[in-house]
């Protein structure tokens, strides 16, 4: 499974992006302990309730209307089939 970088260059397009409820702070923290190399973010309450997120890191493959295709941990092969299913519309 590529790693989120290798995502990022084959699908220019996508944009990977982890939403959390806590903190800048908190998310700043975690980001520097874990080594994370996408965008955490921080103060989400709301899209974490829309979008259903119940723990982390997890990636939400997110339509042009806003709707999630796909969601779950980002070295799942199926958010590959998910990624090229959704660039295919």
């Amino acid at each position: 499974m590529p790693k989120l970088k290798a995502l990022e260059k084959k699908y220019s397009s996508l944009v990977l992006v982890a939403p959390t409820p806590e903190a800048e702070g908190a998310a700043k923290q975690f980001k520097t302990k874990h080594e994370v190399d996408y965008p955490i973010l921080a103060g989400a309450g709301k899209t974490c309730k829309d979008w259903g997120v119940k723990g982390y890191p997890a990636m939400y493959l997110v339509g042009k209307d806003g709707k999630v295709l796909w969601a779950g941990h980002f070295e799942n092969p199926e958010l590959l089939k998910a990624i090229d299913t959704a660039s295919a519309k």
